[in-house]
């Protein structure tokens, strides 16, 4: 028996939803920080300050919100570090690894030995942390960032709709007509760059190709990323389908004012970011109309109920 569209659409987006899923547990698994065991323990604490007791044996010690004191005589196999905090060294500790701390310092004494890297950063923001705490001092830094970054996409997406209005639009286009596969195509082009990037690194091959491959992935996110905002414009002003800049200011600050929902606002951009992503490479950087691409994914979502 044949689906009809009725039935398709909601087990459509079922399976999306279960494709982003998998695909946000996928990229997030290798941030785990596993569990430490008897023999291979790494201390770390979550808010507040971490103490690392005298004449111990530890793989790791870290804290998010708060300082790191390693006490005299202890021996650390891995890495030091305080995000939002200072690393404290006593006498006669040993850092195999690195010692670093954000919105902090690393103050040592003289018998301490960092057979790694030495290094802080946001180091005068440390009163911003201390002011706002962890969580708030990364919404700022989160808003700055989005600030930053969207500054630049208008820059960009001017220049694209001045230079190439007829590519936008065919991208954005892509995205209405081929929804589906334009994820599909996004998820799997960034999946095979980045698969490609990782057997390219430290080669001869690699120093000549990883550039190109950088500048293209920053060319199709440019394209991808304004065809994104023309496409929501049009969604909320299909008043004027050649209304290109206006339609293009409206989903930049239709997205701009999502990036401030904490987590959630960031991870519905990156979500976006596929389908435009995947619509350039489907519709080939707009040099392909949508009605010649063929239906693969989205054939049934354009039959008739």
């Amino acid at each position: 028996m044949r689906l009809n569209s009725i039935k398709w659409k909601p087990l459509k987006w079922w399976l999306l939803a279960f494709i982003v899923l998998w695909f946000t547990i996928w990229l997030s698994s290798g941030y785990l920080p596993a569990q430490a065991s008897p023999n291979d323990p790494a201390i770390f604490k979550v808010g507040g300050d971490l103490v690392v007791p005298e004449s111990r044996t530890v793989q790791d010690a870290f804290t998010i919100g708060g300082d790191v004191t390693v006490q005299e005589g202890v021996y650390v196999e891995g890495d030091v570090f305080a995000i939002g905090g200072n690393v404290q060294l006593e006498e006669n500790v040993q850092v195999d690894g690195d010692a670093f701390a954000i919105g902090g310092q690393v103050i040592r004494s003289e018998t301490a030995v960092i057979n790694g890297s030495e290094f802080t950063f946001l180091e005068h923001f440390s009163n911003m942390f201390q002011r706002f705490g962890i969580i708030g001092t990364l919404y700022l830094w989160n808003v700055l960032f989005w600030f930053v970054s969207f500054v630049l996409a208008a820059i960009a997406g001017v220049l694209l709709l001045l230079l190439l209005p007829g590519h936008i639009d065919a991208i954005a286009a892509t995205v209405q007509a081929r929804p589906f596969t334009s994820l599909i195509y996004g998820i799997g082009g960034i999946l095979g760059l980045t698969i490609l990037a990782v057997f390219l690194a430290g080669s001869v091959l690699g120093a000549i190709l990883l550039p190109l491959l950088n500048l293209a992935v920053l060319l199709t996110g440019l394209f991808g990323g304004t065809s994104i905002c023309v496409w929501l414009g049009k969604r909320l002003r299909n008043h004027d389908q050649h209304a290109y800049f206006q339609q293009f200011w409206v989903g930049l600050v239709l997205l701009f004012i999502l990036s401030f929902i904490p987590i959630a606002g960031g991870l519905l951009i990156s979500f976006m970011a596929f389908f435009g992503f995947g619509a350039t490479l489907l519709a080939r950087y707009g040099t392909q109309s949508a009605d010649t691409i063929p239906a693969i994914l989205d054939r049934l979502e354009h039959q008739p109920e």
